[in-house]
């Protein structure tokens, strides 16, 4: 057999970073790192914060499934009374960006007021972790977006969304609802809506109706 058709068995292998645990299941298969921060993989190397905090009174998702699945979910326990993130996890599946992403907002949020930790920003994970690879551009969005969730949620066992509304409210029209195919605030929010106006409806009309029999009594 000629020497060029010998089959090369030490031929180098690419190297594939891939995660695969309870809590983060890496669905993206990367093939070299080169595109992301030293500071990025450090944390994806490092984080000791996913999985689901005991006593979790909290949870928020948000991600996508289009050109595959990229998503991230926020765990926290907060405190009723002094309304801070006492103790926050994550879980995510997808690429080493989200994972980072959702660590690090957990890293970013935890020991904050939820009025304090609304306001952390997409840029300011981006920031944090050095930048992330230009196509990933989504991934800090849907770690801010699932905290935003997870607040929410707490916030409607307390009562309302008022609060969020005041500090992030929903911008429908805005680029980060639309990046986010999937977001579970998306859902409570338009229930606490849908519930807020049947509310409204059955006073208004109970205050029809009183004000109709006063003035047939008159």
């Amino acid at each position: 057999m000629p020497k060029s058709e010998v089959r090369n068995l030490y031929m180098d292998v690419p190297d594939r970073h891939v995660i695969r645990t309870q809590d983060v299941y890496q669905t993206q298969t990367e093939i070299g790192v080169r595109q992301y921060s030293d500071t990025l993989l450090h944390v994806v190397a490092n984080y000791q914060n996913s999985g689901i905090p005991e006593g979790c009174n909290a949870e928020g998702m948000a991600g996508k499934s289009k050109h595959g699945e990229i998503a991230c979910q926020i765990y926290a326990v907060i405190n009723p009374k002094t309304r801070t993130i006492d103790h926050i996890g994550f879980r995510s599946r997808g690429c080493l960006s989200i994972t980072a992403c959702a660590s690090q907002i957990c890293v970013m949020a935890h020991g904050l007021t939820i009025q304090r930790a609304l306001t952390i920003t997409p840029d300011d994970i981006k920031q944090s972790l050095d930048g992330v690879p230009y196509d990933k551009e989504d991934t800090p969005v849907f770690a801010v977006e699932a905290l935003h969730a997870a607040i929410g949620d707490f916030l409607l066992s307390e009562g309302g969304l008022e609060l969020q509304q005041k500090e992030a409210p929903c911008d429908v029209d805005g680029m980060n609802c639309l990046l986010c195919e999937h977001c579970s605030l998306r859902n409570l929010r338009m229930d606490w809506i849908v519930e807020h106006r049947e509310d409204a409806d059955k006073v208004k009309s109970s205050t029809t109706a009183k004000n109709a029999t006063e003035k047939s009594e008159k």
